[in-house]
Parts: structure tokens; C-alpha cells; sequence
């Protein structure tokens, strides 16, 4: 349970949507002391202000969306050994500009991107030669993979440093997570 102040908790109650009603409910505790408790005129015991709390962070828990939310289902792959033109017809065709680079088993060993063939060819080399060539040679290593039940809080921390997320149900991947699915919400 965070550390909250008695001061908190019309501010919790109303960002969760709870009217005082509803808190009173869950907390096993009557409309009229709620409301006591947030204008100050009662002291509440030390028990009553746990089940406050204790309800408050339950609602709060609920409401925590998770990967499998807002995760893209259908995920975009090349396989290990495609040559790097395929790569770039999936990511155009689907308005991408990165995909996984997985094993025939599924495993994913790799990342190829739309930034990643520019830098390429900023450094001078032929275009066509680069997409004839295997995606083995031009991948970056894979993204982060997370499970679907990981809170949405969390995948945004590493979204600050990786572009994508990929998501796993009991270690096969199955989704993705991109910075516009968080935006998407």
C-alpha cells in the first residue's frame, strides 16, 4: 500500500470515480463517516483508515490496464534468413517501420527497421545490395519481450528507451507494444 495522508483520500476517491457512497461500501464503513473523515471532523481509528486505504487501492488495482489491453494482436514478422526486401514489403503494406526477426520455432532473435536501412545507406551502401541481402546481416537485437499481464506503467519506463515492446503469453510471443498503442491507450 503507498503511503498516503487522511488529506488524500476525497482526491483518491474522486480520481478513481468513487462517490463517497460507493467508498463507504467497499470499505465496510457508513456514507456519514466517509464524508466526516474527508472534512476532518472525525479522527478515524487506525483499522477504519486500513480499510479506507485498503479499498481505495483495490478500486485502483482494477482500473491498471495491462499489455494484453492495448498490445497490436497481429504481429507483423519476417523470418531468420529473409532477404531484407521482404522485410520492407511488410513494413510498408502494414504502415510500419519495424519488425521482428523470428526463428522457424518462433524464438525471437531480432529487430528490422526502417532507421536502421537508413543508416545503412547514409553510410554509403547501394540500396539494391541491401535488399538483396539476408535480414540476418542488417538486424538489430530484439526488442524487449514482456508479459501480457505487465502494467501499462511499466512497458511506458521502457518505451523511453526501446521503440517497441514485443508481448509474450507463456513464453510465445504474441503481440506488440509501440509508443502510438500507449498513446492509443
Amino acid at each position: 500500500m503507498n503511503a498516503y495522508e487522511l488529506a488524500d483520500i476525497k482526491k483518491l476517491r474522486k480520481a478513481l470515480g468513487l462517490s463517497q457512497r460507493d467508498l463507504a461500501k467497499l470499505s465496510g464503513l457508513s456514507q456519514s463517516y466517509i464524508a466526516k473523515v474527508e472534512k476532518g471532523h472525525i479522527d478515524p481509528s487506525y483499522s477504519n483508515v486500513q480499510k479506507i486505504f485498503k479499498a481505495l487501492e483495490n478500486v485502483r488495482s482494477l482500473n491498471v490496464k495491462v499489455a494484453a489491453e492495448i498490445m497490436t494482436r497481429d504481429l507483423k514478422y519476417v523470418k531468420l534468413g529473409s532477404r531484407v526486401i521482404d522485410a520492407i514489403k511488410i513494413m510498408q503494406d502494414n504502415s510500419i517501420s519495424q519488425v521482428p526477426v523470428l526463428t522457424e520455432d518462433g524464438k525471437v532473435v531480432g529487430t528490422i527497421s526502417e532507421s536502421n536501412l537508413v543508416q545503412h545507406m547514409l553510410k554509403g551502401k547501394d540500396i539494391k545490395k541491401i535488399q538483396e541481402s539476408k535480414v540476418d546481416e542488417f538486424m538489430d537485437p530484439p526488442y524487449p519481450i514482456v508479459d501480457e499481464s505487465t502494467p501499462i506503467n511499466l512497458i511506458m519506463a521502457i518505451l523511453t528507451f526501446y521503440n517497441a515492446v514485443l508481448v509474450s503469453h507463456q513464453g510465445k510471443v504474441i503481440g506488440i507494444i509501440t509508443r502510438s498503442d500507449i498513446l492509443k491507450g
